[in-house]
């Protein structure tokens, strides 16, 4: 199908389609429009016939609260005189007020005067039965509350529907007590009615609820809640519409509908209206079809023509310098120079990539790496390469073309099926092993892209390969020498083993003697208290005290060495144990001619740690203070709160430490230089108590000057964390 065509049978279905729309729409909006306005009109018909009713049933109630308040009619209901229902109740009265009914009753209940009229016929009639009947003591038309209530209303009697007015009769003046009762009361009927019609202005009828059963919307309007006016409109049928309301009497139970009718003129005059403008629409819409498919015609399918006929003149010729040529400043005229812009566009892509192919075969020759397309096997063959490739294989570049791929490979079944998984996506590149033509064998690294048709069939690979012979000799003595540094430090860790080992048994073989030797010097210690020779077995204690102490040290080293130091973390109070360090070592600075301060805040928070390695640490620093602060001397222990953790500072009034000697305090078996000779000792408590420190999550640092003493000082966390000796070696 032509363009042509298509247009035409486009703009014809889009404006079928817009006429039906608009009309179909009109239908919907403008018909229901005038429904709606019809409904509107109803609604306000039954309105105004509601408020004629409404005024009808004010009057009779404004008659009966008017004759209530008399002073005649107070003392009337009580003696009952003749001379007032000869003056007031006469039949003119019932002509007057249009009154089908007037009583008055006691507040006794007694009946003291109860008359009905027939106003058709001008004559008296008895009191209905059935009225007198809702009559009784707790009646609402006898119940009143205070002396300015009242009720009016409609009843339903057998006799028919019925206008009530019920007031209390009391004086002129509104006031009590109440003596009674008066009720007036209308019907509602044909007459009545039609004087209702005439003040509304719309013709009225009031039915009961069992003439309206056929009525579409009664039931809903039948159960609707007391006290809700609601007015309903219903289309009967196409000539008439109603509207109707229901009327409750005074009890709220519904019992007559008011129902007005009214002739459907506005719907028809809109179904004639709506007619008109579908005409007036298709005539139109006519006429824009035949303009619209000239314009398009004209103005765009010839040109669109011409422009199709220059495209496929240029695409016959090849000729991209040839242009398209259109007149106008619209649209068609901008697509022509968009086309004419693509082809100056493809005119210069097509220079572009001819100078990138010439820069890309001499970027190729110049490379270094071999570079080589093939197509794939069993009829693989080289169909390019790169001078590289011929340094690479010691072949001629047409020995190369004429040879298959498969014949440079040491393994030609490797060949197939590294290819293999290559065009699989399996793998990028891979390591291979070359035959050059003078027979040696090489390594080289094979990256390869793939390239397909539209099918996704492989057409040829892209290989680059780079000699890595030198490399890979160069990886395999790298793994040699790896392979022979792991033997030594395989050695170097079974010699620390062994030490260890060693140093455990020395341990073992030092404290197995040492025991009994403790153990009898503090018996003879208790035993010779005041003998003479008290003095040998304190030395005796002392030093068998000083060497355990000093083979715990060397255990407790070796632990750290091997990681088996373990903490036990408890939340403790450091300031207690500072304190009781320091009183057990009064004894100890007192005999040393030394002053022992504590310079303590009045709390410290707990801290999780272990208790007796951190009396360790304490003891340490003490011992070390002692050994190396002049007698005559002061030791101070200050400590505070620091971030997120405690610091305790042992500070002495001692010679100081070169920062030579500072470096190297804390290593193991380390003394300072002149004091080697002078002090007894491995050297190893402040190595294992930085050891300690470092393994609660802390650290230990010192700050010395020559001739100005020396500060030891270290923090530990409040919530202690264990680090393994690797950890500590790094801290």
């Amino acid at each position: 199908m032509t363009l042509r065509r298509k247009a035409l049978l486009i703009v014809t279905i889009i404006t079928l389609s817009l006429i039906a729309f608009v009309y179909v729409t009109s239908q919907g909006v403008l018909l229901g429009g005038f429904t709606k306005l019809e409904e509107n009109y109803s609604r306000q018909n039954v309105k105004r016939a509601l408020r004629a009713l409404s005024d009808d049933l004010s009057s009779l109630g404004t008659t009966a609260l008017d004759w209530s308040a008399l002073d005649d009619s107070y003392a009337f209901v009580e003696d009952a005189n003749q001379e007032f229902v000869r003056v007031n109740l006469a039949d003119a009265t019932f002509s007057r007020l249009r009154l089908n009914l007037i009583m008055f009753i006691h507040s006794s209940g007694r009946v003291v005067f109860g008359r009905a009229f027939d106003l058709d016929r001008e004559e008296v009639a008895p009191v209905p039965a059935s009225f007198q009947q809702l009559l009784s003591r707790d009646s609402l038309l006898v119940t009143h509350a205070d002396a300015k209530s009242g009720l009016s209303g409609v009843i339903l009697l057998p006799e028919g529907p019925m206008l009530i007015a019920s007031y209390p009769i009391v004086t002129s003046g509104n006031e009590g007590p109440i003596r009674g009762t008066l009720i007036m009361g209308r019907y509602l009927g044909a007459e009545e009615i039609a004087r209702l019609s005439q003040e509304a202005g719309v013709p009225v009828i009031i039915a009961r609820l069992s003439e309206l059963q056929l009525l579409p919307g009664f039931g809903e309007a039948s159960s609707s809640p007391p006290g809700e006016e609601s007015i309903f409109v219903s289309q009967l049928d196409s000539q008439t519409v109603t509207g109707y309301s229901l009327l409750r009497d005074i009890y709220g139970k519904a019992i007559l509908a008011l129902r007005v009718d009214m002739p459907r003129d506005i719907s028809r005059q809109g179904q004639t209206t709506i007619l008109y403008f579908s005409l007036i629409l298709v005539g139109v819409g006519s006429v824009g079809l035949a303009a619209l498919l000239l314009i398009l015609d004209r103005q765009v399918l010839l040109r669109l023509d011409h422009i199709m006929g220059n495209i496929r003149r240029i695409g016959a010729g090849g000729d991209l310098s040839a242009r398209v040529t259109v007149q106008g400043e619209d649209e068609l005229a901008t697509l022509a120079g968009t086309i004419n812009d693509m082809l100056t566009a493809l005119q210069q892509s097509q220079e572009k990539i001819r100078e990138s192919e010439e820069r890309y075969r001499t970027l190729v020759g110049n490379l270094r790496v071999a570079v080589v397309r093939a197509t794939p096997e069993p009829d693989g063959a080289i169909i390019e390469l790169n001078p590289a490739a011929t340094e690479l294989t010691g072949y001629s570049r047409e020995e190369l073309l004429a040879m298959k791929p498969s014949q440079l490979y040491v393994n030609p079944e490797e060949r197939a099926k590294i290819f293999e998984k290559l065009a699989s996506g399996e793998i990028q590149s891979a390591e291979v092993e070359f035959r050059k033509k003078d027979g040696s064998i090489i390594t080289v690294r094979l990256t390869t892209r793939v390239v397909r048709d539209e099918q996704g069939n492989v057409l040829y690979f892209d290989s680059m390969f780079d000699d890595i012979t030198e490399r890979k000799r160069s990886q395999r003595e790298l793994e040699r020498l790896y392979n022979k540094e792991r033997e030594l430090r395989e050695e170097l860790e079974e010699e620390i083993q062994k030490r260890t080992e060693f140093t455990h048994a020395l341990v073992h073989e030092l404290k197995t003697p040492l025991t009994p030797v403790l153990a009898s010097s503090e018996l003879l210690l208790e035993e010779l208290k005041g003998e003479p020779l008290i003095r040998v077995a304190k030395n005796i204690y002392e030093g068998a005290s000083n060497l355990n102490r000093r083979i715990d040290e060397l255990l407790d080293l070796a632990r750290g060495e091997v990681g088996m130091l373990k903490l036990h973390l408890q939340m403790i109070a450091p300031l207690d144990i500072i304190k009781e360090v320091i009183s057990q070592n009064l004894s100890l600075a007192t005999g040393s001619n030394l002053s022992l301060i504590a310079d303590l805040p009045p709390s410290l928070p707990d801290i999780r740690a272990d208790e007796d390695r951190v009396r360790q640490v304490l003891q340490n620093l003490i011992n070390n203070a002692v050994k190396y602060t002049p007698a005559g001397g002061a030791i101070t222990l200050r400590a505070h709160q620091e971030d997120a953790g405690i610091v305790i500072e042992a500070q002495d009034t001692g010679r100081g430490i070169d920062e030579d000697e500072q470096q190297r305090l804390f290593q193991p078996y380390h003394r300072l230089e002149g004091d080697r000779e002078r002090l007894s000792g491995l050297g190893l408590g402040l190595a294992l108590s930085k050891w300690l420190v470092e393994l609660h999550g802390g650290r230990m640092w010192v700050k010395s000057q020559k001739g100005a003493g020396s500060t030891f000082s270290f923090f530990l966390p409040i919530d202690g964390t264990q680090h393994s000796k690797t950890e500590v070696g790094k801290a």
